[in-house]
């Protein structure tokens, strides 16, 4: 019966319209429904891109920027290091009292005891800040050891005493350890410990790997948005103000400084003439490496501060940013050598946003790095390292004592 009724009324609608306008009727419907289906799977593929992209800059983002601060133990990216409900406020007291970051303070305790209360030592040493006993009763003021409120206001003051004494040792040692590094190192090794009279963290290896893991660690396990962590004690070449600054590569380690070094042979002393390749004697910037990136792309390089973006040149993998965080001068930085370069000129960047990858882009041979340069403020847009102004003086200066005493090298 179904089939008789569907047979006759097909036999009905091509009496009425024939049949080249059935069959035209037919494909383009067929035809219809095709390109339905396309839009539907490009725009199902497109979504899925698009949360793709979004999941690889997020997690770019996220790994390449700070994350947990220390006192509130929680962040965009999420707690690598949580610290506990108990140590929340006495971590912000002590380090009110010693004058060292927040993030030092919690990073150095992690690594003393991990927050344990009844932490104790071989050799002696107990709580969470893992004083020994002659120590505790200096600085400990009667409290329990154990406690963590009254562990970490014995610790605030002893490191306020070994932060006194460390900046005029820091002073001698231009170049050196900051008085941070000292004081941290001093609390490990003692304050007679060989080399600190002198401004050097003492040839122990323990105490040396402690410092390192201490401020390698606060800046990406503890701090919000790449807040600074230390400050240092050289004298930069321009006026710095309180703008926050964070580590243009995180994870990445200080492997050259700025100044004469001796790469091209048979150049005269002095002789820096870009000419003849002797320039490549004096370093104009700080280098920094990601441990064992070899010569494939590197970590993600990070804006230190507020900034804008001012020039993108054919050269050497180079993005020029002008500092803008309304704080401090308004200088230019270069970062060179770069394998990608994501942002464009104009584009305004925040503390921590990507700018491009650690690369090896350049005119010789070299292991994956990033060269950072600083330029005196007024210094034209798109100046490239080696100009000089109308006086004849380079543009560029020292980069080490601006990024250490922003607490960013």
């Amino acid at each position: 019966m179904r089939g008789t009724v569907k047979r006759a009324g097909l036999g009905l609608l091509v009496k009425l319209v024939g049949w080249p306008v059935m069959l035209f009727g037919t494909v383009a419907m067929v035809l219809m429904l095709g390109l339905a289906s396309l839009m539907l799977f490009l725009g199902a593929g497109a979504a899925e891109a698009k949360d793709q992209h979004d999941t690889q800059a997020a997690a770019t983002t996220a790994g390449s920027t700070c994350q947990v601060n220390a006192a509130e133990g929680d962040g965009e990216g999420g707690a690598r290091v949580e610290v506990p409900e108990a140590f929340k406020q006495p971590v912000k007291d002590a380090a009110e009292v010693s004058g060292l970051p927040e993030e030092i303070v919690a990073a150095q305790i992690n690594q003393e005891s991990g927050f344990s209360t009844s932490a104790s030592s071989p050799v002696g040493a107990q709580g969470p800040a893992q004083f020994m006993l002659d120590t505790w009763a200096t600085y400990g003021e009667g409290g329990d050891v154990n406690d963590p409120e009254d562990a970490m206001a014995g610790y605030g003051r002893y490191m306020k005493h070994l932060l006194e004494v460390s900046k005029p040792k820091a002073d001698k040692n231009e170049g050196g350890p900051d008085a941070a590094r000292l004081a941290v190192a001093s609390y490990n090794a003692g304050e007679a410990a060989p080399g600190l009279e002198d401004g050097e963290i003492p040839p122990y290896e323990e105490t040396q790997n402690y410092v390192k893991t201490i401020f390698d660690g606060a800046q990406e396990d503890y701090s919000v948005e790449c807040k600074q962590v230390a400050s240092g004690s050289d004298v930069s070449e321009v006026e710095l103000g309180d703008g926050e600054w964070a580590k243009p590569l995180p994870g990445g380690q200080h492997t050259s400084g700025y100044g004469a070094r001796n790469v091209m042979p048979g150049c005269a002393p002095g002789d820096y003439n870009i000419s003849n390749g002797c320039h490549a004697n004096f370093h104009l910037g700080a280098d920094i490496a990601t441990p064992g990136a070899g010569k494939a792309p590197g970590g993600t390089v990070v804006s230190p501060t507020k900034a804008e973006v001012v020039c993108v040149p054919d050269f050497d993998g180079m993005v020029q940013v002008k500092v803008t965080n309304g704080d401090d001068s308004e200088l230019l930085l270069n970062f060179i050598h770069l394998a990608e370069r994501n942002v464009k000129v104009g584009d305004e960047l925040e503390r921590g946003d990507p700018i491009g990858v650690e690369g090896n882009v350049g005119q010789f041979d070299m292991s994956t790095h990033l060269h950072l340069e600083a330029m005196k403020p007024g210094t034209p847009a798109c100046t490239l390292p080696w100009e000089r102004d109308d006086k004849g003086d380079l543009y560029n200066v020292d980069p080490e004592p601006i990024l250490k005493e922003k607490g960013a090298l």
